[in-house]
């Protein structure tokens, strides 16, 4: 697929963990609305997490079409090409990630490819042209889901082999590597080289979890964007498979965007690639409050790659459909581990309160006797 720069600028707009069950938010809805006609992209990439929730759909291919065509309602009535990465919910509605993908190949402007003979579900390059000559490329990837043994898989030796094969194909044509951007769900292990670690009860430390456990994290201000937001810690993949590494081999990848941790939003440079954080855009589904929201990266034909987020608060100030709902979902865990450690809490402070009261009682017998 070939889609053009408009006016020596190439605009895509990264939809992160939209995250809807059987009925969609229609803060979600108005917050897409808003960032589209804010922006108007060139091509909108949904980056996995569309749907979840096996309750939900159980199956029924006819109800998860029905919400997705809600979900890129925004998209599709403004007659702008989009495709999607998958990441690690889509697949428990009781849909393959091959199955939902048929589904969005009925939807208008659906420009996706599941042609590359990888383990992924719709590992594609899409060409950008200049005046009839490719100088960018944008490859959306599969990184998959959960392990059995915990914690997230990541993207497969065969599919960086793929993204190697295609990148020299280019090379070989063009007489050099095209500058190139990557979209895919979840994040590279190299996010951690952004970030400092920090003692314990530090302002705005992050606890880590799984590989990261016992440790704590502030985001390293001097590598990442003045206005990024860390608020949970990098669910990065348990192994790493070597996809950083062989998309610094060359220079070509001036940038990698991911999303799955909903509560963070920034980017910074590693090793000459903006490794790129967006945050949660679905308000069914934990978030940063009203900092959810979109991220638009412009491309230019000579290489170049700029970001930014754009969020609910600034374009839509603090007005709240489903009120309620947002005052619950906004106290939730944030994933097991936070659910654990909210329990332990809760336990530990109810032990105390009860230690507390035997405590008075003995103190007022104690009174009493005296």
């Amino acid at each position: 697929m070939t889609l053009d720069f408009n006016g020596g600028k190439f605009k895509i707009m990264q939809i992160a963990d939209v995250q809807e069950g059987a009925k969609v938010s229609p803060d979600t809805i108005r917050l897409l609305n808003a960032a589209l006609d804010r922006e108007q992209p060139d091509l909108v990439v949904f980056s996995g997490d569309q749907i979840w929730k096996y309750t939900s759909f159980k199956g029924n291919a006819a109800k998860v079409e029905e919400v997705l065509r809600k979900i890129t309602d925004p998209v599709t009535s403004r007659k702008i090409p989009f495709a999607v990465c998958f990441g690690n919910h889509d697949r428990q509605v009781g849909l393959t990630n091959a199955e939902q993908f048929e589904i969005y190949k009925k939807f208008s402007g659906f420009i996706g490819d599941n042609s590359a003979d990888t383990d992924g579900c719709g590992d594609q390059v899409i060409e950008l042209a200049q005046d009839g000559r490719v100088s960018y490329l944008l490859y959306l990837l599969d990184s998959h889901s959960g392990l059995k043994s915990g914690g997230y898989d990541c993207v497969h030796k065969n599919q960086i082999d793929w993204y190697k094969k295609t990148r020299d194909k280019y090379e070989r044509e063009y007489g050099s590597v095209l500058p190139s951007v990557v979209i895919q769900h979840i994040p590279v292990q190299e996010i951690t080289e952004l970030l400092t670690e920090v003692k314990k009860g530090t302002k705005d430390a992050v606890q880590g979890f799984r590989r990261h456990a016992g440790k704590w994290f502030v985001l390293n201000k001097s590598r990442v964007n003045e206005n990024g937001f860390m608020r949970e810690s990098p669910a990065d993949p348990e192994e790493n498979s070597g996809e950083f590494d062989a998309m610094a081999e060359k220079g070509d990848v001036k940038g990698i965007y991911f999303g799955h941790d909903h509560n963070n939003s920034f980017h910074g440079k590693v090793r000459g690639i903006d490794l790129c954080y967006t945050q949660g855009a679905g308000f069914h589904v934990y978030g940063p409050g009203l900092d959810r929201g979109v991220r638009v990266i412009t491309l230019t034909p000579d290489g170049k790659a700029d970001t930014y987020d754009l969020r609910y608060r600034d374009l839509l100030g603090r007005r709240i459909d489903e009120k309620l709902r947002y005052a619950v979902i906004s106290r939730m865990p944030t994933n097991v581990h936070d659910a654990i450690q909210r329990a332990v809490k809760a336990a530990a402070s109810r032990n105390h309160s009860g230690n507390n009261r035997r405590y008075r009682t003995a103190y007022i017998k104690d009174l009493r006797i005296t």
